[in-house]
Protein backbone atom coordinates (compact mmCIF):
# COMPACT_ATOMS: atom_id res chain seq x y z
CA UNK A 1 0.00 0.00 0.00
CA UNK A 2 2.84 2.40 0.87
CA UNK A 3 4.52 1.64 -2.45
CA UNK A 4 1.21 2.25 -4.24
CA UNK A 5 0.87 5.66 -2.58
CA UNK A 6 4.47 6.50 -3.41
CA UNK A 7 3.91 5.62 -7.06
CA UNK A 8 0.88 7.88 -7.22
CA UNK A 9 2.81 10.65 -5.48
CA UNK A 10 5.60 10.47 -8.05
CA UNK A 11 3.07 10.54 -10.89
CA UNK A 12 1.32 13.58 -9.45
CA UNK A 13 4.64 15.36 -8.96
CA UNK A 14 5.60 14.66 -12.56
CA UNK A 15 2.30 16.12 -13.76
CA UNK A 16 2.76 19.20 -11.60
CA UNK A 17 5.99 20.19 -13.31
CA UNK A 18 4.58 19.92 -16.82
CA UNK A 19 3.61 23.25 -18.43
CA UNK A 20 -0.06 24.03 -18.02
CA UNK A 21 -2.03 23.65 -21.24
CA UNK A 22 -4.84 26.02 -20.30
CA UNK A 23 -5.29 29.16 -22.36
CA UNK A 24 -5.41 32.71 -21.03
CA UNK A 25 -6.09 35.76 -23.22
CA UNK A 26 -2.99 37.58 -24.45
CA UNK A 27 -2.25 40.08 -27.19
CA UNK A 28 0.81 41.51 -28.87
CA UNK A 29 3.61 39.93 -30.86
CA UNK A 30 6.15 37.23 -30.10
CA UNK A 31 9.56 37.93 -31.66
CA UNK A 32 11.58 34.73 -31.96
CA UNK A 33 15.22 34.96 -30.89
CA UNK A 34 16.07 31.45 -32.09
CA UNK A 35 14.65 28.46 -33.92
CA UNK A 36 12.33 26.56 -31.57
CA UNK A 37 9.70 23.85 -32.09
CA UNK A 38 6.20 25.23 -32.68
CA UNK A 39 4.02 22.66 -30.95
CA UNK A 40 0.40 21.79 -31.52
CA UNK A 41 0.26 20.32 -28.00
CA UNK A 42 2.52 21.21 -25.07
CA UNK A 43 1.90 18.00 -23.12
CA UNK A 44 2.15 15.61 -26.07
CA UNK A 45 4.94 17.68 -27.70
CA UNK A 46 3.37 17.07 -31.12
CA UNK A 47 4.63 19.18 -34.01
CA UNK A 48 2.89 18.37 -37.33
CA UNK A 49 5.20 19.37 -40.16
CA UNK A 50 8.18 19.83 -37.81
CA UNK A 51 7.52 23.59 -37.76
CA UNK A 52 10.21 25.81 -36.20
CA UNK A 53 10.14 29.50 -35.37
CA UNK A 54 12.39 31.74 -37.44
CA UNK A 55 14.86 33.99 -35.56
CA UNK A 56 13.90 37.65 -35.88
CA UNK A 57 10.38 36.86 -37.07
CA UNK A 58 7.37 38.44 -35.35
CA UNK A 59 4.31 36.24 -34.73
CA UNK A 60 0.83 37.26 -33.59
CA UNK A 61 0.13 36.05 -30.04
CA UNK A 62 -3.18 34.22 -29.60
CA UNK A 63 -2.94 33.23 -25.93
CA UNK A 64 -0.62 32.25 -23.08
CA UNK A 65 -0.72 29.14 -20.91
CA UNK A 66 -0.69 30.87 -17.52
CA UNK A 67 -0.44 34.29 -15.88
CA UNK A 68 3.36 34.04 -15.88
CA UNK A 69 3.63 32.07 -19.11
CA UNK A 70 6.06 29.30 -19.89
CA UNK A 71 4.55 29.14 -23.39
CA UNK A 72 2.75 31.45 -25.81
CA UNK A 73 0.25 30.32 -28.41
CA UNK A 74 1.15 32.05 -31.65
CA UNK A 75 -0.12 32.22 -35.21
CA UNK A 76 2.39 30.61 -37.61
CA UNK A 77 1.36 31.48 -41.19
CA UNK A 78 1.55 28.47 -43.49
CA UNK A 79 1.61 25.85 -40.72
CA UNK A 80 -1.17 23.28 -40.51
CA UNK A 81 -2.65 23.90 -38.00
CA UNK A 82 -1.40 27.47 -37.76
CA UNK A 83 -1.99 27.94 -34.00
CA UNK A 84 1.13 26.68 -32.20
CA UNK A 85 2.70 26.76 -28.73
CA UNK A 86 6.24 28.06 -28.34
CA UNK A 87 8.36 28.36 -25.21
CA UNK A 88 8.46 31.87 -23.78
CA UNK A 89 12.25 31.57 -23.45
CA UNK A 90 12.51 31.24 -27.23
CA UNK A 91 11.98 34.98 -27.74
CA UNK A 92 10.30 38.06 -26.36
CA UNK A 93 6.75 39.34 -26.11
CA UNK A 94 6.06 42.83 -27.45
CA UNK A 95 2.92 44.90 -26.99
CA UNK A 96 0.51 45.50 -29.85
CA UNK A 97 1.01 48.59 -31.98
CA UNK A 98 -2.44 49.75 -30.93
CA UNK A 99 -1.61 49.96 -27.25
CA UNK A 100 1.58 52.04 -27.14
CA UNK A 101 2.55 54.66 -24.63
CA UNK A 102 1.07 57.91 -25.83
CA UNK A 103 2.59 61.30 -26.18
CA UNK A 104 0.79 64.15 -24.42
CA UNK A 105 -0.49 65.80 -27.60
CA UNK A 106 -4.26 66.35 -27.63
CA UNK A 107 -4.84 64.35 -30.79
CA UNK A 108 -3.43 61.14 -29.33
CA UNK A 109 -6.17 61.13 -26.70
CA UNK A 110 -9.08 61.34 -29.13
CA UNK A 111 -12.03 59.14 -28.26
CA UNK A 112 -13.11 56.12 -30.22
CA UNK A 113 -12.29 52.45 -30.58
CA UNK A 114 -8.70 51.40 -31.31
CA UNK A 115 -7.50 49.09 -34.08
CA UNK A 116 -4.42 47.63 -35.67
CA UNK A 117 -4.28 47.50 -39.47
CA UNK A 118 -1.85 44.72 -40.46
CA UNK A 119 -0.55 44.86 -44.03
CA UNK A 120 1.92 42.40 -45.53
CA UNK A 121 4.62 42.34 -48.18
CA UNK A 122 3.49 39.18 -49.97
CA UNK A 123 6.76 38.14 -51.69
CA UNK A 124 8.42 37.95 -48.24
CA UNK A 125 5.58 35.78 -46.93
CA UNK A 126 5.89 33.47 -49.93
CA UNK A 127 9.63 32.95 -49.43
CA UNK A 128 8.87 30.74 -46.44
CA UNK A 129 5.43 29.55 -47.56
CA UNK A 130 6.01 28.59 -51.22
CA UNK A 131 3.44 25.79 -51.18
CA UNK A 132 0.54 28.06 -50.23
CA UNK A 133 -1.97 28.41 -53.06
CA UNK A 134 -1.56 32.20 -53.25
CA UNK A 135 2.22 31.80 -53.45
CA UNK A 136 2.18 29.15 -56.18
CA UNK A 137 0.06 31.49 -58.31
CA UNK A 138 2.02 34.71 -57.65
CA UNK A 139 3.58 36.43 -60.68
CA UNK A 140 5.70 39.54 -61.21
CA UNK A 141 2.75 41.30 -62.87
CA UNK A 142 0.21 40.56 -60.16
CA UNK A 143 -0.88 43.37 -57.86
CA UNK A 144 0.69 41.86 -54.74
CA UNK A 145 4.15 41.78 -56.33
CA UNK A 146 4.51 45.53 -55.80
CA UNK A 147 1.75 46.57 -53.39
CA UNK A 148 0.90 45.86 -49.77
CA UNK A 149 -1.67 43.15 -49.11
CA UNK A 150 -4.31 42.94 -46.42
CA UNK A 151 -3.59 40.70 -43.45
CA UNK A 152 -6.33 42.03 -41.21
CA UNK A 153 -8.06 44.84 -39.33
CA UNK A 154 -7.94 43.98 -35.62
CA UNK A 155 -10.20 45.65 -33.04
CA UNK A 156 -8.28 46.28 -29.83
CA UNK A 157 -7.36 45.17 -27.27
CA UNK A 158 -5.94 42.00 -28.76
CA UNK A 159 -8.15 39.90 -26.50
CA UNK A 160 -11.20 41.27 -28.32
CA UNK A 161 -11.62 38.25 -30.61
CA UNK A 162 -14.20 35.61 -31.63
CA UNK A 163 -17.25 37.67 -30.64
CA UNK A 164 -20.42 35.55 -30.66
CA UNK A 165 -18.62 32.75 -32.50
CA UNK A 166 -19.62 29.12 -31.97
CA UNK A 167 -17.11 26.71 -30.46
CA UNK A 168 -17.10 24.75 -33.71
CA UNK A 169 -16.14 27.79 -35.77
CA UNK A 170 -13.52 28.83 -33.24
CA UNK A 171 -11.98 25.36 -33.29
CA UNK A 172 -11.90 25.36 -37.10
CA UNK A 173 -10.15 28.75 -37.04
CA UNK A 174 -7.53 27.87 -34.44
CA UNK A 175 -6.90 24.42 -35.94
CA UNK A 176 -6.16 25.90 -39.38
CA UNK A 177 -9.28 24.39 -41.00
CA UNK A 178 -10.17 27.72 -42.57
CA UNK A 179 -11.90 26.14 -45.55
CA UNK A 180 -14.48 24.71 -43.14
CA UNK A 181 -15.50 28.21 -42.01
CA UNK A 182 -18.69 29.72 -43.49
CA UNK A 183 -18.53 31.48 -46.84
CA UNK A 184 -18.57 35.26 -46.62
CA UNK A 185 -21.55 37.30 -47.80
CA UNK A 186 -19.88 40.04 -49.86
CA UNK A 187 -20.97 42.19 -52.78
CA UNK A 188 -19.24 41.45 -56.11
CA UNK A 189 -17.23 44.68 -55.83
CA UNK A 190 -15.94 43.88 -52.34
CA UNK A 191 -15.24 40.27 -53.29
CA UNK A 192 -13.18 41.49 -56.24
CA UNK A 193 -11.30 43.86 -53.95
CA UNK A 194 -10.51 41.00 -51.56
CA UNK A 195 -9.24 38.80 -54.36
CA UNK A 196 -6.93 41.61 -55.47
CA UNK A 197 -5.70 43.00 -52.15
CA UNK A 198 -5.88 39.87 -49.97
CA UNK A 199 -4.28 37.00 -51.92
CA UNK A 200 -4.38 34.93 -48.75
CA UNK A 201 -8.11 34.59 -49.45
CA UNK A 202 -7.06 31.79 -51.81
CA UNK A 203 -6.25 29.88 -48.59
CA UNK A 204 -9.40 31.24 -46.85
CA UNK A 205 -7.57 33.90 -44.83
CA UNK A 206 -10.59 36.16 -45.38
CA UNK A 207 -12.87 33.70 -43.58
CA UNK A 208 -10.40 33.31 -40.71
CA UNK A 209 -9.92 37.06 -40.22
CA UNK A 210 -13.65 37.63 -40.21
CA UNK A 211 -14.33 34.91 -37.62
CA UNK A 212 -11.48 35.97 -35.34
CA UNK A 213 -11.48 39.76 -35.68
CA UNK A 214 -14.36 40.92 -37.88
CA UNK A 215 -17.00 39.51 -35.55
CA UNK A 216 -15.80 42.08 -32.98
CA UNK A 217 -16.01 45.03 -35.41
CA UNK A 218 -18.55 47.75 -34.43
CA UNK A 219 -20.59 47.07 -37.57
CA UNK A 220 -20.83 43.31 -37.33
CA UNK A 221 -21.41 42.38 -40.92
CA UNK A 222 -18.89 41.00 -43.35
CA UNK A 223 -19.49 43.52 -46.13
CA UNK A 224 -18.86 46.57 -43.93
CA UNK A 225 -15.81 45.03 -42.27
CA UNK A 226 -14.08 44.22 -45.53
CA UNK A 227 -15.23 47.33 -47.39
CA UNK A 228 -13.68 49.42 -44.60
CA UNK A 229 -10.53 47.27 -44.52
CA UNK A 230 -10.04 47.75 -48.26
CA UNK A 231 -10.54 51.51 -47.95
CA UNK A 232 -7.73 51.69 -45.40
CA UNK A 233 -5.19 49.60 -47.27
CA UNK A 234 -6.04 51.43 -50.50
CA UNK A 235 -5.00 54.67 -48.77
CA UNK A 236 -1.56 53.19 -48.07
CA UNK A 237 -1.20 51.69 -51.54
CA UNK A 238 -2.04 55.03 -53.16
CA UNK A 239 0.65 56.84 -51.17
CA UNK A 240 4.39 57.49 -51.02
CA UNK A 241 4.69 54.43 -48.78
CA UNK A 242 3.87 52.02 -51.60
CA UNK A 243 6.03 54.04 -54.00
CA UNK A 244 9.02 53.64 -51.67
CA UNK A 245 8.57 49.88 -51.50
CA UNK A 246 7.98 49.44 -55.23
CA UNK A 247 11.14 51.30 -56.23
CA UNK A 248 13.15 49.48 -53.55
CA UNK A 249 12.40 45.89 -54.58
CA UNK A 250 15.57 43.88 -54.16
CA UNK A 251 17.14 46.58 -51.99
CA UNK A 252 17.29 47.32 -48.27
CA UNK A 253 14.88 49.76 -46.68
CA UNK A 254 15.06 50.98 -43.08
CA UNK A 255 12.21 51.48 -40.64
CA UNK A 256 13.28 55.11 -40.56
CA UNK A 257 12.65 55.39 -44.32
CA UNK A 258 9.28 53.67 -44.08
CA UNK A 259 8.18 55.94 -41.26
CA UNK A 260 9.40 58.99 -43.18
CA UNK A 261 7.30 57.91 -46.16
CA UNK A 262 4.23 57.88 -43.90
CA UNK A 263 5.14 61.40 -42.78
CA UNK A 264 5.40 62.45 -46.41
CA UNK A 265 2.05 60.90 -47.30
CA UNK A 266 -0.06 61.74 -44.26
CA UNK A 267 1.72 64.44 -42.27
CA UNK A 268 4.59 64.85 -39.83
CA UNK A 269 4.34 62.30 -37.01
CA UNK A 270 2.26 59.77 -38.96
CA UNK A 271 5.19 57.36 -39.15
CA UNK A 272 5.35 57.16 -35.36
CA UNK A 273 2.15 55.12 -35.49
CA UNK A 274 3.77 52.40 -37.65
CA UNK A 275 5.70 49.32 -36.57
CA UNK A 276 7.82 47.21 -38.93
CA UNK A 277 8.03 43.41 -38.68
CA UNK A 278 10.71 41.35 -40.43
CA UNK A 279 11.41 37.69 -41.08
CA UNK A 280 14.69 35.94 -41.77
CA UNK A 281 15.23 33.98 -44.99
CA UNK A 282 18.62 32.33 -44.62
CA UNK A 283 21.15 35.14 -44.41
CA UNK A 284 18.62 37.75 -45.57
CA UNK A 285 16.28 39.75 -43.38
CA UNK A 286 13.09 40.70 -45.21
CA UNK A 287 10.46 43.36 -44.58
CA UNK A 288 7.42 41.19 -43.83
CA UNK A 289 4.62 43.35 -42.45
CA UNK A 290 3.58 46.74 -41.13
CA UNK A 291 1.20 47.13 -38.20
CA UNK A 292 -0.46 50.52 -38.05
CA UNK A 293 -2.23 51.91 -35.01
CA UNK A 294 -5.61 53.54 -35.76
CA UNK A 295 -8.29 55.05 -33.54
CA UNK A 296 -11.73 56.45 -34.27
CA UNK A 297 -14.93 55.83 -36.19
CA UNK A 298 -13.85 53.71 -39.17
CA UNK A 299 -17.40 52.60 -40.13
CA UNK A 300 -18.45 56.25 -39.96
CA UNK A 301 -15.95 57.14 -42.69
CA UNK A 302 -13.17 58.81 -40.67
CA UNK A 303 -10.19 59.50 -42.92
CA UNK A 304 -7.05 57.39 -42.74
CA UNK A 305 -5.08 60.47 -41.68
CA UNK A 306 -7.45 61.31 -38.82
CA UNK A 307 -7.44 57.69 -37.66
CA UNK A 308 -3.64 57.65 -37.63
CA UNK A 309 -3.20 60.81 -35.59
CA UNK A 310 -5.89 59.81 -33.10
CA UNK A 311 -3.76 56.79 -32.25
CA UNK A 312 -0.66 56.95 -30.07
CA UNK A 313 2.97 56.40 -31.15
CA UNK A 314 4.58 52.95 -31.05
CA UNK A 315 8.11 51.60 -31.27
CA UNK A 316 9.57 51.14 -34.80
CA UNK A 317 10.09 47.38 -34.46
CA UNK A 318 12.55 45.80 -36.89
CA UNK A 319 15.25 48.33 -37.90
CA UNK A 320 14.96 47.40 -41.56
CA UNK A 321 15.38 44.73 -44.21
CA UNK A 322 15.19 43.81 -47.88
CA UNK A 323 12.08 44.48 -49.94
CA UNK A 324 11.70 41.04 -51.48
CA UNK A 325 10.91 40.34 -55.10
CA UNK A 326 8.52 37.67 -56.39
CA UNK A 327 9.96 34.17 -56.54
CA UNK A 328 12.37 32.20 -54.41
CA UNK A 329 15.61 34.10 -53.94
Amino acid sequence: MALHRLTWGVALLALSVLPAAAEMPADGSFVAAKACPALQSIRKETNPGDVMTEPGTSYEIIAKNRKKPTHYRIEVPGAEPSARWVEASCGSMEKSAAAPQKKPEAKSSASGPAYVLAISWQPAFCETNPKKRECRSQTESRFDASHFTLHGLWPQPGTNIYCGVSQGERSAATDGRWGDLPRLNLTPATQAGIEKSMPGSQSFLDRYEWIKHGTCYPERNEETYYRDSLRLIDAVNASAVQALMARSIGKEVSARQIRASFDEAFGAGAGERVRVACRDDGSRRLIAELTIGLKGDIPGGASFTDLLFASGPTDPGCPGGIVDAVGRQ
